[in-house]
């Protein structure tokens, strides 16, 4: 055996992720691509084919080491770590060594990036732009932007989406999730009306398919073409920093958590495992909780507005910002009754740097945006720059219109 050749035990656990644990062919191949790096890794440093021990720890904490000094992120190098750590493990399964050398390794701390969402307004200009009747491949796209924002979907189960999976009158999908579990996603009458325009126009065109989705010579999507399909619809979506499927999937669960959702529900919906990988959601979802405050007696609504959206890129906010930022786009009111919401994107341009706080805030009003962005030393600071200017903004319309 080469020292390019998969060592037989990393294929031998390769082949229990696949047909013994099912694990999708995805996961699999991330699991040989780290696995066979760290093989490579380990003969490079001690001159010797890869082969498992129980000594095994400093090789395996040098390869992690190597990989942060690489600049990789924190997630990347926890998944590394997960790989190591499932293989050796299987390796004291089958009786290969005696105990696990990096069950004590512990990787970097991993990033907690807030979600990146589409506010509902911009959602519905983009889902509501007009399309030609005939052409197969549009109907096409926009049906997968619906059913990505509709049913909160991955990119891989969109290309994966069987044909007769797929049950109008049932109103639902049945999807076929990581690690082959399935779940079935529940859709309105708008999916299912764009549904059969869908069918009508691809059997014609193509004919019939196993699959829901295809191209016009009956392929099958690739993932990578259903991520390229969304982000060209995203391309010119305004201050959105992904413009990914999972963008769509993010906009799904955060519009459920604010229109009264419970977590659970949408855990299932998502097909996620762990509800705290729902959780995370609910740092841009206030508005339930907006909802149940101003039930209280002592609660005075000051405001007409009934959507408010907060934001923050590149670091997370604290609970009293967002009260911050809140309690002043509310004020606002006061200037104009027919501000029906706001959104308020915070974003850290560059740290350790002055003047790096970024504060952009949009009001809704009827026929019009107004919107004002400003940056300074502290996020209060250019929060209340943004109202400055809105407020002139706001008094200015006020003074055209008499």
């Amino acid at each position: 055996m080469t020292m390019n050749e998969t060592p037989e035990t990393i294929e031998r656990f390769l082949y229990y992720l696949r047909y013994e644990r099912n694990d999708s062919e995805r996961t699999v191949s991330e699991y040989a691509q780290d696995l066979n790096r760290y093989a490579a890794f380990f003969s490079e440093r001690t001159g010797e084919a890869f082969e498992p021990s129980e000594r095994d720890k400093d090789v395996a904490r040098a390869w992690l080491f190597s990989l942060i000094e690489a600049g990789q992120k924190g997630s990347s190098v926890q998944r590394r770590l997960s790989a190591l750590k499932s293989y050796y493990r299987y390796m004291v399964k089958i009786g290969r060594i005696s105990q696990s050398p990096v069950r004590m390794l512990k990787g970097p701390k991993k990033e907690l990036p807030l979600p990146v969402f589409i506010p509902h307004h911009q959602m519905e200009q983009l889902l509501n732009s007009p399309i030609p009747e005939d052409d197969f491949t549009a109907i096409r796209d926009r049906l997968i932007l619906e059913t990505l924002y509709q049913a909160g979907l991955r990119r891989s189960e969109i290309a994966d989406l069987k044909d007769d999976a797929v049950e109008v009158d049932a109103g639902n999908m049945r999807i076929t999730g990581k690690r082959n579990k399935q779940r079935i996603v529940p859709f309105g009458s708008r999916l299912k009306s764009m549904i059969n325009e869908y069918r009508d126009i691809r059997d014609q065109k193509v004919g019939k398919s196993n699959f829901f989705f295809v191209s016009l010579d009956g392929r099958p999507l690739t993932g990578e073409v259903v991520y390229n399909i969304v982000r060209s619809a995203l391309a010119d979506v305004p201050q959105l920093t992904k413009k990914s499927p999972h963008v769509l999937r993010h906009s799904f669960a955060t519009e459920m958590l604010n229109h009264g959702a419970d977590l659970m529900s949408v855990k299932e919906l998502l097909g996620h495992d762990s509800l705290s990988t729902t959780v995370q959601y609910t740092h841009i979802s206030f508005e339930q909780l907006k909802q149940m405050y101003n039930a209280h007696p002592r609660a005075k609504k000051e405001t007409t507005m009934t959507d408010l959206r907060f934001q923050a890129l590149h670091f997370d906010a604290t609970d009293q910002l967002k009260e911050f930022a809140e309690k002043k786009i509310t004020k606002l009111s006061r200037l104009s009754d027919e501000i029906t919401g706001a959104e308020t994107i915070l974003k850290l341009i560059k740290p350790d740097t002055a003047q790096n706080k970024e504060a952009s805030i949009r009001l809704y009003l009827p026929g019009e945006d107004l919107f004002a962005e400003k940056t300074a030393d502290t996020f209060e600071e250019a929060i209340d720059l943004s109202i400055d200017a809105l407020k002139r903004q706001l008094e200015k319309r006020k003074e055209q219109r008499k």
